[in-house]
């Protein structure tokens, strides 16, 4: 609807396409062109020429849109993970705390001033008091770069397959707890340090929140990651016939062959998450 509203609304085929979607969805879905055609009170070559715009829009707009815009925004990643060896090294892209120190000089003048004997009592304090604040800002500083390489460090770790070779395939399932329990650290603070953080890899720059998936066990008792079932979902949609597309049920039976035993419930609701029509739907845009 979004992109109709786009184009120029006063068009007789773009009008008539935003009454069909917005009275007629259903209808549509259905393939009742019959009801459709009676109630917009249009000829059968007139449906065809709304159809075809609505063919003619994108299917994933708000993802090509997204993937675009960051594109275009070119991301700094937050970590850098690189390949030594069979040795995966991660590091921070801007680390602060190797930049911060405490003047020298200043830190003696400190000194100097606490050792004077005829120094004011207030301005020892004053002074002290800042000095104090700064050791503790730069040690703040390190300790949470600290914690972040920890948790990275244990994403990797947990990933190490998928991060060596760049198959998405190889993606385990793992949840914030599993991270948390490994550095040692509180849930919420793995969830802080992943929130919107972008990690640079050999074959891409990432979102540290994708890595994060639940677990479905599979027909051989393996516990695999439920992006592996939506790229195999993704996949078999693609390779399928456009004019005979399958349905939610047909691709349980063709994901059970693949090895993966998941309802049809779940089927539907990873194809949504992909934001794949239903397969009348997909038939329309063929």
């Amino acid at each position: 609807m979004l992109q109709l509203k786009r184009m120029n609304t006063k068009r007789p085929d773009v009008k008539m396409a935003m009454r069909l979607l917005d009275e007629h969805f259903s209808d549509l879905g259905s393939r009742n062109m019959d009801k459709i055609m009676h109630h917009l009170n249009i000829e059968d070559d007139e449906l065809k020429v709304v159809l075809q715009l609505l063919a003619s829009l994108k299917m994933k707009p708000i993802t090509e849109g997204t993937e675009s815009f960051q594109a275009n925004q070119q991301i700094m990643p937050d970590f850098i993970v690189s390949l030594d060896g069979d040795q995966l090294e991660v590091s921070l892209y801007r680390q602060r705390s190797a930049s911060l120190h405490i003047n020298q000089n200043w830190m003696e003048n400190v000194k100097s001033t606490e050792d004077n004997a005829h120094s004011d009592k207030a301005t020892k304090q004053y002074l002290r008091n800042k000095l104090n604040a700064a050791q503790w800002f730069v040690s703040a500083i390190k300790q949470r770069e600290g914690t972040m390489l920890k948790v990275v460090r244990a994403i990797v770790k947990l990933q190490y397959e998928y991060f060596r070779e760049g198959d998405i395939k190889l993606i385990k399932p793992m949840i914030l707890k599993n991270v948390a329990e490994m550095v040692g650290v509180d849930i919420s603070t793995v969830s802080r340090i992943t929130c919107n953080k972008y990690i640079s890899t050999p074959f891409g720059t990432l979102l540290l929140k994708d890595l994060f998936t639940e677990g479905i066990i599979n027909q051989h008792g393996e516990t695999i990651s439920n992006r592996v079932i939506q790229t195999a979902i993704e996949e078999v949609i693609e390779t399928e016939d456009k004019q005979k597309p399958y349905t939610d049920q047909q691709l349980v039976s063709i994901l059970s062959q693949k090895g993966f035993s998941i309802a049809r419930r779940t089927v539907a609701k990873y194809r949504e998450l992909l934001q794949i029509p239903v397969a009348q739907m997909r038939a329309l845009w063929a």
